[in-house]
């Protein structure tokens, strides 16, 4: 499968990276382009290597650039009983929607950020645990994602009047080179104020430093008495980068960037194609030990 999909500089890459584990412990996952389809559902396969999982004692945690209340009915159908990551770590929560980990945004931050994405033309968008403010309820992007999430926006006049309690803030634009060039120029004006990654093509996630996903393994896995190298990750995204570093398997998802194929020790096929339950089933379920 892996061959199927890796080119031979990401071969080369590949081999300096660590060999594959002997044990696995503990499944983190993202959830868009990963567990989930293109239309935003489980296939039988997946639940079925989910399900396989959790027979065999094995932790499976869900760590998502969405809001917790977007991810609830994920962990509902999935059965899930332990905590999981919200705004890519900047929320840890438990199934009931309880916030154990909230971290939020400075106002100096969110000044900067608005005013780097406004300069550029970028739509913005703010959110809370249980809020998303918009400026345009009515805007193409924000029905789009409404019809993703199930969310409904908050439309204000001015998001400089909604500083306080934001958890993360989104920058929505079609112009994928406008995007990639604000998150480089972003992430060197915050430094370590703010950590700021794209989770699509199109979506561009800010939010507070320890608010990624690498930290949200770690923190994910002492709740389990799991070490992170007995972490397995699978992610397609630049916001999931921050768990390959931390993680003992990574995985990524057949149509990822070949940045994120590179850093990823395997590749699965893609989500379109059960990427997800042939990479449980080929380099998860034989590293588990049998209950």
């Amino acid at each position: 499968m892996t061959g199927a999909f890796m080119s031979v500089d990401l071969d080369t890459i590949h081999a300096a990276l660590p060999s594959l584990p002997d044990q696995i412990r503990m499944v983190v996952s993202d959830m868009d382009g990963t567990l989930l389809t293109p239309d935003k559902t489980m296939t039988p396969a997946t639940l079925a290597m989910a399900k396989a999982l959790q027979e065999r004692g094995i932790p499976l945690c869900l760590a998502s650039a969405r809001p917790p209340a977007a991810m609830i009915r994920y962990i509902d159908q999935l059965g899930l009983t332990g905590q999981n990551a919200g705004f890519n770590g900047g929320i840890i929560f438990s199934p009931d929607g309880t916030a154990t980990v909230s971290r939020i945004l400075s106002p100096d931050v969110l000044s900067v950020v608005c005013d780097m994405l406004h300069v550029h033309g970028i739509e913005t968008w703010f959110l809370r645990q249980s809020e998303w403010l918009v400026l345009d309820a009515a805007s193409p992007f924000v029905e789009n994602e409404r019809r993703i999430t199930g969310l409904q926006p908050h439309q204000v006049a001015d998001l400089r009047q909604h500083f306080d309690g934001i958890g993360k803030v989104m920058g929505v634009s079609n112009n994928y080179d406008l995007l990639q060039d604000v998150e480089t120029e972003l992430s060197s004006m915050l430094g370590g104020e703010a950590s700021v990654r794209r989770s699509s093509e199109m979506l561009l996630d800010i939010t507070p430093a320890l608010a990624n996903k690498g930290e949200a393994v770690r923190e994910l896995a002492a709740a389990h008495g799991v070490q992170p190298h007995e972490v397995a990750c699978l992610g397609d995204a630049h916001n999931d980068l921050p768990m390959f570093r931390v993680a003992g398997l990574t995985i990524a998802m057949g149509q990822a960037e070949d940045d994120v194929k590179a850093a990823a020790q395997v590749t699965t096929d893609t989500n379109e194609r059960d990427g997800w339950a042939r990479a449980v089933e080929r380099y998860i379920l034989p590293r588990v030990e049998k209950p």
